[in-house]
Order: C-alpha cells, then sequence, then structure tokens
C-alpha cells in the first residue's frame, strides 16, 4: 500500500511539474480544454451488469460510439485501452493530439493505481476532467 501511496505521490509531483510546459496537457486537463474528438472518454464503475453477478463490479466507457462493440471488464485496464484507441478509430481524435496524449498519461496513472473498485473511475474521470 505505501509503494501505491509513493506511485501516486510522485505522479502527482511529475503532473504539478509539467503543468509549466504548455505543449504537453496536464493529466487533469479539463474536457473545456483538451479536445477527444466527438467522445467523451469517460469510464464508468457498475455492479451487477447484464450477465455479471451482483457482486462482481466492472468497467465500461460511458460515451456509445466508444463502448460500441465492448464489452464490460473486470480489469480497467482493458477499459483504458480500449477508450484510447476509439478516441482515435471512431472519434476524430488525431494521433499524439493533446487529447491522446492527456488519455494515455491517465492510462499509464490507472496502471499504477492497480485498484480495480469505484475509485478507479473517479480517477481516471479525474485525470480527463470528465
Amino acid at each position: 500500500m505505501q509503494t501505491k501511496t509513493l506511485l501516486v505521490a510522485f505522479l502527482a509531483a511529475a503532473t504539478a511539474s509539467a503543468a509549466s510546459i504548455p505543449i504537453y496537457p496536464r493529466a487533469n486537463a479539463t474536457a473545456a480544454t483538451t479536445d477527444f474528438g466527438s467522445c467523451s472518454p469517460a469510464m464508468d464503475f457498475q455492479f451487477g451488469r447484464p450477465g455479471r453477478k451482483a457482486t462482481e463490479g466492472t468497467f465500461l466507457p460511458t460515451d456509445p460510439t466508444v463502448a460500441a462493440g465492448q464489452g464490460d471488464a473486470l480489469n480497467p485496464n482493458i477499459i483504458t485501452n480500449a477508450i484510447c484507441n476509439n478516441l482515435i478509430n471512431d472519434c476524430g481524435l488525431t494521433k499524439d493530439s493533446p487529447g491522446e496524449v492527456a488519455c494515455l498519461a491517465a492510462k499509464a496513472t490507472i496502471a499504477a493505481l492497480g485498484t480495480k473498485d469505484a475509485t478507479t473511475a473517479a480517477a481516471w474521470n479525474a485525470a480527463l476532467g470528465v
């Protein structure tokens, strides 16, 4: 647990340092300042989705275009990967754009957290300002 706390603190410090460099978006950039194409990168966590036990919590993109063809997942990293890919493939986001850079930074943050609960979806959404 101390390792996760230290890693989160390190990532927060790195993000704060990067805030002074205008060509790189901050991990907590708001939707108003970061273009994600025609879609929202938001993620949802819920228990008991169709086909799951009432005690099974899963992740799913909230935007219908991003979620198209994507089932819910127990592992948030599957969904963060799908969101970043679909923003490029289906939502008009361009490769290496500030939106993609922000998405990939948030994806790395979620992978480092290692959590698989509602706090994970909240951290994702906060990191992207959605």
